[in-house]
C-alpha cells in the first residue's frame, strides 16, 4: 500500500488541461451518483463522498483539478443534498470549500516534495557510484605501488610486511567491486564476496603446495562496512593457516564457514595442520582480528581438533 501511494504521488500527469478537468468532473460525477444511490444511508452526510473525489483529482492531476472538484462538489451538494434555505447551508459549504482547497494544496505540496526527494536520491546514487569508482581506482593504485615497493625491497621481513599490506588493501578493494554489482549500494551479500576472497587468498598463498581451501557461506546481507571487517577477519585467519599450520611443504586443507545464527554471524576457519599453538603470538594479524571483533561486539575462540585447529569469531549482525 505504501509503495502504491508513493508511485501514485510521484507519477507525472501528461494530460492536457481540458482532459484533466474533464476527468476531474467525471470523478465528481461518480461521487454524485454514488451519493444518490446511498441517499438513505448518507442523508446526514451530504458531502462525505465528494472528499475522495477531491483527493483523487489532486493526486492524479494537480491542485487546479482539486479546486475545480471542490467547486463542482459544493455546487452539487447545495443543489441536491443540503436541505433548508441557502442561508443555513452557507457556513457548512464554506467549511467544505476551505477543506477541499486545503486538501488540494497539501496534496500538491506533498507531490512536489516526493518528486524532489526522488530526484535527490537519483543524484546521490550517481555521486555514490562515482565515489565508488574513484575509490576502486585509488585502491588499485595503492596496491600497484605496494607491489612495486615489495619487489624493490631486499629485506625479506620488509617484503613480508608489504605483502600483508597488499592483501589487506585487496580485501577492501573487493568490497567496492562487490558494491558495483549490487542494486543496494549500502549492503553486500557475503556469499559471493567471501568465496571470491578465499579464492584469491588460495592463489596468493598456496604457491606450489597442495593445500586446498573450501568455503561454505550462507547468503547473508550486511552493511558494506561490516562486510569489509568480516573480509579482513577471514583474510587474517586464512593467512595464518597458510603461514603456520602447514610448515615444511606439508599438505592440508582449510575450511571456511560463515553462517548466521540468531542475531550473530559466526565465522569459523578450520585446518588439519599441526594444531593450535600453545601460546598465541600477539602479532599484527591477531591484534587486528581482536580489534575488529570487539568493534562488532564479538568474541574470538580457539579450539584444538584431533587434527588441526579451529578458530571461531562470533560477531553481532549489523553491529
Amino acid at each position: 500500500m505504501e509503495a502504491f501511494l508513493h508511485r501514485l504521488f510521484t507519477a507525472r500527469s501528461d494530460f492536457p488541461v481540458w482532459a484533466r478537468y474533464t476527468l476531474t468532473l467525471g470523478l465528481v460525477g461518480i461521487a454524485f451518483f454514488a451519493r444518490v444511490m446511498l441517499d438513505d444511508h448518507l442523508r446526514s452526510y451530504p458531502v462525505l463522498l465528494f472528499i475522495p473525489a477531491i483527493f483523487l483529482s489532486s493526486v492524479l492531476f494537480d491542485r487546479g483539478s482539486g479546486i475545480m472538484a471542490t467547486a463542482a462538489a459544493a455546487a452539487l451538494a447545495a443543489a441536491y443534498f443540503i436541505p433548508g434555505p441557502p442561508s443555513s447551508a452557507a457556513i457548512p459549504l464554506v467549511l467544505f470549500v476551505l477543506t477541499g482547497i486545503c486538501i488540494a494544496t497539501v496534496t500538491e505540496l506533498l507531490r512536489h516534495t516526493l518528486q524532489n526527494l526522488a530526484e535527490a536520491k537519483r543524484y546521490s546514487e550517481v555521486l555514490l557510484q562515482e565515489l565508488a569508482h574513484r575509490t576502486r581506482n585509488d585502491l588499485a593504485t595503492i596496491v600497484s605501488v605496494l607491489r612495486l615497493q615489495a619487489r624493490s625491497a631486499t629485506d625479506p621481513a620488509v617484503q613480508a610486511a608489504i605483502t600483508s599490506a597488499v592483501s589487506r588493501v585487496d580485501v577492501v578493494a573487493k568490497v567496492h567491486d562487490r558494491l558495483r554489482d549490487t542494486a543496494d549500494s549500502s549492503r553486500i551479500d557475503l556469499a559471493p564476496y567471501i568465496e571470491a576472497l578465499c579464492g584469491s587468498l588460495a592463489d596468493f598463498h598456496r604457491g606450489v603446495r597442495t593445500i586446498s581451501i573450501g568455503v561454505r557461506c550462507e547468503h547473508i546481507e550486511v552493511r558494506s562496512s561490516q562486510a569489509a571487517s568480516i573480509g579482513l577477519i577471514v583474510n587474517e585467519l586464512v593467512t595464518n593457516c597458510f603461514k603456520y599450520a602447514f610448515p615444511e611443504g606439508r599438505r592440508g586443507a582449510v575450511e571456511v564457514d560463515v553462517r548466521a545464527k540468531d542475531d550473530r554471524i559466526l565465522v569459523t576457519v578450520q585446518d588439519n595442520g599441526v594444531g593450535c599453538p600453545v601460546e598465541v603470538k600477539s602479532g599484527l594479524g591477531t591484534r587486528l582480528i581482536s580489534l575488529l571483533a570487539s568493534q562488532m561486539k564479538g568474541a574470538v575462540t580457539r579450539r584444538p581438533l584431533s587434527e588441526g585447529c579451529e578458530v571461531q569469531v562470533s560477531l553481532a549482525r549489523d553491529a
